[in-house]
């Protein structure tokens, strides 16, 4: 009698044939993968030098977005690392993160000028 109340009920969710992604149009998910695969792989130097090029591998990836992403990335690396300042491999990330937000940045005010 209560056996069905312990089903688990996952509906199936699809964004045209990408099974998985939840409430996203076909290009918000596309935009969303290429965020995606650009953080993962952390190809900040293409994404620099290809901006703006219509055959640019991240051509969905608005520059303000990724810096706000960018942003909270490195401000919850600082709050959850007390001590990173003291490990060089955490220090290096940081400035690489600083140098790519400033990149980013600087890309933002050269297309808005």
């Amino acid at each position: 009698m209560w056996a069905n109340s312990w089903k688990i009920h996952r509906p199936s969710v699809t964004v045209g044939s990408q099974p998985g992604a939840v409430g996203l149009s076909r290009s918000s998910g596309k935009v969303q993968l290429e965020l995606l695969d650009l953080f993962i792989q952390w190809d900040w130097s293409t994404y620099l030098a290809d901006y703006g090029q219509p055959t640019c591998k991240y051509l969905r990836v608005n520059p303000t977005t990724a810096l706000v992403l960018l942003e909270k990335m490195r401000d919850t690396s600082r709050k959850n690392n007390v001590f990173a300042q003291f490990r060089k491999n955490e220090r290096d990330k940081q400035k690489l993160i600083d140098t790519v937000a400033k990149q980013l940045r600087s890309l933002i005010n050269s297309h808005h000028s």
